[in-house]
């Protein structure tokens, strides 16, 4: 209970996603959120996640006496925030039945990615963050779309 090195293993998680050969890059992380044995921290995940093309999506499993704690809650708002900041969603079953639900959304998710892509306005390769906002407008008749997307870019110098 002790050794928990969740930062760890999703940092070299999202290292292995980016040298796979499968264009579509996910990692599904199942944890409480915690972590207590990490060497690198939450920050240096968030922005390797920030960076990369990985999406994460977050299975919460929570204990039940931890479910309302304090420690429950960090645990939901670190896996909410590595998922957010990936373009990913993080989910907290309460029940097992609701965790085949999730897993299904998660594959049907999964199924239909698209990749899009634009012209920026500022080419300059400076290394800053780019902000981006994706909006999706259906023809009209047609059920409402939901788009979820990371919030922008590092626009990396020597990149093309």
């Amino acid at each position: 209970k002790n050794n928990t090195a969740l930062y760890d293993a999703c940092y070299l998680g999202v290292e292995k996603v980016q040298r796979g050969l499968h264009p579509k890059r996910a990692l599904l992380l199942i944890s409480d959120g915690q972590d207590n044995n990490s060497r690198y921290t939450f920050n240096e995940l968030r922005r390797l996640l920030k960076e990369s093309d990985v999406v994460l999506y977050g299975v919460g499993i929570l204990s039940g006496g931890d479910a309302g704690s304090a420690l429950g809650m960090e645990g939901e708002g670190i896996l909410d925030e590595l998922a957010n900041v990936s373009g990913g969603k993080a989910f907290f079953p309460r029940s097992a039945m609701e965790m085949d639900d999730i897993f299904e959304q998660i594959a049907l998710e999964l199924r239909h990615q698209y990749s899009i892509g634009y012209k920026p306005s500022n080419f300059s390769n400076d290394g800053k963050w780019r902000k981006i906002k994706v909006k999706v407008t259906p023809p009209r008749g047609l059920p409402r779309l939901f788009v979820r997307s990371k919030e922008g870019y590092y626009a990396i110098p020597g990149a093309r």
